[in-house]
């Protein structure tokens, strides 16, 4: 399945019955070129009350406790593969979450999120002296810039950032300019992938509330990717408040296929 950009493999298994040999094949399947290739791997299982669970896996392998965009794919996977039902709940390692499907476009209801946290220092040609920490799940640094975000070289700023020393979980880092009242545009390097990918769910989550915290811009907020797909982001009346936010956008199931061992082969 494929979210925003963000490509994941989906299985119907209880992740948390993973062992570490399995985890490390889940490594191997997600290479790009040499296997599958995918951004990460989620398992989908029946939990209580007709809920679905939601185990997410880098694709180092390595279990995550939230992925935005995996779980709107999981969310469209459970309704259109009869798991659940709407009204859908899925429980991820983060939270219980709500969704609601229509058709490819999927929308996640997030639990109460902290306020952005105090401005760290940021370091690197064309960025500022400061980036802003949120925690939307996972751990994020959002940097803005005033131009020229789609040349920047993502590849050679983030890694030292990724791994700030005032971060004890490191951070997935987003570079962010905005376009317009409404509009972002966001490019992100992701701890786990230790690369920039297409589009991350988490981080224009991020982005958009310390826009608007910071009189950025109003909301709704549109968020370009670099996949190219917009996300929406819904934010309440107190626009920095972290209180009845919203994510949508598309949730695409793309093949079904059977793995051969040589898929995870060395």
């Amino acid at each position: 399945m494929a979210g925003g950009g963000n490509d994941f493999l989906v299985f119907e298994a209880d992740g948390r019955a993973l062992r570490e040999e399995e985890r490390r094949r889940l490594s191997l399947l997600c290479r790009r070129g040499l296997s599958v290739g995918a951004d990460g791997a989620l398992f989908l299982s029946p939990s209580g009350e007709g809920r679905v669970r939601v185990d997410y896996f880098n694709s180092d392998g390595g279990l995550a406790s939230f992925c935005a965009n995996g779980t709107r794919c999981a969310a469209r996977y459970a309704v259109r593969h009869g798991l659940a039902s709407e009204p859908l709940v899925l429980e991820t390692g983060w939270a219980v979450i709500p969704a609601r499907v229509d058709a490819g476009r999927v929308t996640l209801s997030l639990p109460r999120l902290p306020p952005p946290q105090d401005p760290v220092r940021v370091w690197g040609e064309g960025l500022p002296p400061t980036g802003i920490p949120m925690c939307v799940g996972v751990p994020h640094l959002v940097v803005f810039v005033e131009r020229g975000l789609g040349s920047l070289p993502i590849d050679t700023l983030a890694p030292p950032l990724r791994r700030h020393p005032d971060l004890s979980e490191g951070a997935n880092v987003d570079f962010v300019e905005v376009t317009g009242q409404r509009r972002l545009a966001v490019r992100t390097f992701e701890r786990g992938v230790e690369g920039e990918t297409l589009a991350c769910g988490s981080g224009v989550v991020a982005a958009a509330i310390v826009a608007a915290r910071e009189k950025r811009v109003r909301a709704p907020v549109l968020c370009d990717t670099r996949s190219g797909v917009v996300f929406t982001v819904g934010l309440p009346a107190d626009e920095g408040s972290g209180d009845g936010v919203t994510l949508a956008g598309d949730a695409r199931e793309l093949f079904a296929a059977e793995l051969t061992e040589e898929a995870w082969q060395e």
